[in-house]
């Protein structure tokens, strides 16, 4: 219930901020104003957690900080063993605060503060983004994931050289981030496709994403092999069991429908734009993959990716219906999602216990 207050406030003032911006009312200050409120809500909910899928064992790490710096890169080499999120909690714990408040507030404005002011500076309806940021996944993630969220933050932070062609910088910002969570990896592909959304490139990439999908028995060695090269030993049967939820993964398919459905109209959008896109099918098509492997594994990938959607999904609405009928999808789109969120929430247990276990309250 703590999380439908916190979605219906930092929703309610995103509406309210959408419309001041339709009436051409929002100066710097009041822009600010809206980005720092509703960034500080997430990252305060985030920060008194104490509870919800990995928090716990984040919170004990963290009260068993070593006081010892060289201790940390002690063993052999790993890109698993994420190093700067060592570094980070021995700064915090030595040098800051030794309260998993403290901790988590600060974890959570690393991945909250840059999506908050992307979906503000690129999405066409800041309303609808911060409503698929709440109920699509992206947010309730990052609450489960501390080291997945701080490393797509980081991506996110690197995101605007990728936009203006400052490929160094941007390959820099990823090789950051995977000292925070290895999966950062699959970024680097990401300026290799190119700009146009359905070119060549992006076309065969999905394609083999997919196919990898289908034959994943065939390839199980194989992708063995590159968990055990990120750190992690996995075993072939593990790669093939279980599956994600196959109602997410139909929510995720949405994006690449409707950008299919409107491809046509994507000419006229912006290079950054196609970007988003771009990153927003990938999500969508690591998503198609994780419906035939192990959903631990395969499922987490399309979150690093999701803020694509996030941003763009007003940009496909757009232009896959006629503005007679986008208002109508629009709601629609907000009505989905809210119940998507909602069930959600349901299957994780959040109406029958207390699952955040929030400080203070």
């Amino acid at each position: 219930m703590s999380y439908l207050i916190l979605s219906a406030i930092v929703i309610g003032f995103s509406f309210l901020y959408e419309r001041l911006q339709n009436e051409r009312q929002v100066s710097k200050g009041i822009r600010r104003f809206f980005c720092v409120f509703i960034s500080l809500a997430l990252c305060l909910f985030a920060g008194l957690r104490t509870a919800y899928n990995d928090t716990s064992n984040y919170i004990y790490d963290f009260y068993h900080t070593t006081d010892d710096f060289a201790s940390i890169f002690e063993g052999k080499f790993s890109l698993s063993t994420v190093y700067l999120f060592k570094i980070w909690n021995f700064v915090i714990y030595n040098y800051i605060s030794k309260t998993s408040f403290v901790y988590l507030f600060l974890s959570a404005m690393v991945f909250v503060v840059p999506s908050v002011f992307l979906v503000d500076k690129y999405s066409k309806n800041f309303a609808l983004s911060m409503v698929l940021f709440m109920f699509g996944g992206m947010y309730l993630f990052s609450l489960a994931g501390l080291k997945q969220a701080m490393a797509t933050g980081v991506i996110m932070l690197g995101l605007p050289s990728l936009f203006n062609k400052k490929y160094l910088g941007y390959y820099l910002t990823c090789i950051v981030a995977l000292g925070f969570h290895a999966y950062s990896i699959f970024f680097l592909v990401v300026p290799l496709l190119g700009v146009e959304v359905f070119n060549k490139r992006t076309v065969l990439f999905c394609i083999l994403v997919v196919g990898m999908g289908l034959l994943l028995s065939f390839f199980s060695g194989a992708i063995s092999a590159i968990v055990e090269f990120l750190g992690k030993e996995v075993e072939e049967e593990t790669l093939l069991s279980g599956s994600v939820n196959v109602l997410r993964a139909l929510v995720f398919a949405v994006p690449l429908v409707l950008t299919i459905m409107g491809s046509k109209g994507l000419k006229e959008v912006t290079d950054t734009e196609k970007w988003f896109i771009k990153i927003g099918i990938l999500s969508s098509i690591f998503m198609v993959l994780a419906l035939f492997g192990n959903p631990i594994l395969f499922g987490r990938i399309p979150q690093y990716f999701l803020i694509g959607i996030v941003v763009t999904m007003p940009i496909l609405i757009q232009n896959a219906f006629t503005k007679a009928d986008g208002s109508i999808i629009l709601f629609i789109a907000v009505a989905c999602y809210t119940v998507y969120g909602v069930y959600s929430l349901y299957t994780a247990g959040a109406f029958s216990r207390d699952i955040f276990r929030l400080l203070w309250f």
